[in-house]
């Protein structure tokens, strides 16, 4: 395996929410990964002096801070540059998490679906909405003087109103931009009716993706991981790949120091890549399975969009997802939903 660019690490299984959709069916009580695998994957993963983007998942990765610091330190005293950032529900964001996060320096994404019974997938294990810790987790970051960028699982709850995460951000203050993840039907939401339909996520993704232009035209800082996505790969002309788990540049690592191209795939045994004890995989074991498919290659938006998430993709997630979404902002931006 050539060096890599992305390291991901799915630091804990374990969980204070249980999420309707949660790809890790993650819970209370669940294994954490010991400080020594998180650096002995650092290690392997980047030589000295070299720089890697390391992003710490879960589960609740907060509940397992430890593993978190481990890393960070032994970043620092073996001289590799490490991008850190967390992927946090938010209700771990105490101030003084806060701080620490600041000082580590961690980048901070919150996973939020919305406001109020928007975020109703989002839910701790006794059924009580999440919602209002979440947010206040993400106004105690501001006071400390950090800034997030916001996750949004995109379900049939949700779709309709998807301009309201912009509003959102907005009120929350310390938000920089929202991204959208389409559900997968994996882990826990296998077994969930959570996917939108096509008309609701076309209605809900062009007003938010207008009101992200009309914000844009009035100076307002606020980004829009899609539409930024859309624009760089039709300045760039695209490519074949979607993310870097269709390449040799990512890896994903679970508690037990299991290998697997992506953490949406953890669990599934036909992409297992093998275990840390062993190294590094040496070649392109298991990427095949995730190239986008003959019918995503022929259409004249294959560019822009690379044939979308291959995770949800081999879950069974309806492609036709993927080309609303793809076809929405094309239409906005170009007057054609063909481009």
């Amino acid at each position: 395996m050539t060096e890599l660019r992305s390291l991901i690490l799915r630091i804990t299984e374990d969980c204070d929410l249980n999420c309707a959709y949660c790809y890790a069916d993650a819970g209370p009580g669940g294994a954490h990964m010991k400080p020594e695998t998180a650096c002995r994957a650092i290690e392997l993963a980047c030589p000295p002096g070299g720089s890697l983007r390391v992003q710490f998942t879960g589960g609740e990765p907060l509940l397992a801070w430890e593993t978190i610091t481990a890393a960070a330190d032994f970043g620092r005293r073996t001289g590799r540059r490490l991008s850190m950032s967390v992927q946090t529900n938010g209700i771990l964001l105490t101030p003084e998490r806060c701080r620490a996060l600041l000082a580590l320096p961690c980048a901070v994404g919150v996973s939020l679906d919305g406001p109020g019974a928007l975020n109703g997938c989002r839910r701790f294990p006794d059924g009580a909405p999440s919602y209002e810790e979440a947010a206040a987790g993400i106004r105690r970051l501001g006071e400390a003087g950090g800034r997030c960028n916001l996750t949004a699982v995109v379900t049939a709850l949700n779709a309709p109103r998807l301009e309201l995460l912009a509003d959102l951000a907005l009120t929350l203050g310390n938000v920089r931009g929202v991204g959208l993840d389409l559900f997968r039907p994996l882990g826990r939401g296998a077994g969930a009716d959570l996917a939108p339909d096509p008309a609701s996520l076309r209605r809900g993704l062009r007003a938010l993706v207008e009101k992200t232009l009309t914000l844009e035209r009035a100076g307002v800082p606020f980004h829009l991981r899609e539409l930024d996505r859309w624009r760089s790969r039709r300045k760039s002309g695209g490519g074949e790949f979607y993310c870097y788990a269709q390449t040799e540049l990512s890896l994903a690592v679970d508690a037990r120091g299991d290998l697997w191209p992506c953490s949406s795939l953890a669990g599934r045994k036909e992409f297992r890549l093998g275990n840390l004890r062993d190294g590094l995989p040496a070649g392109e074991r298991g990427l095949a399975a995730l190239e986008a498919p003959a019918e995503c290659r022929r259409c004249g938006r294959f560019f822009l969009c690379g044939g979308g998430c291959p995770a949800g993709r081999t879950a069974g997630r309806p492609a036709p997802l993927t080309c609303v979404m793809q076809a929405v902002i094309s239409e906005i931006m170009t007057g054609d939903e063909s481009l």
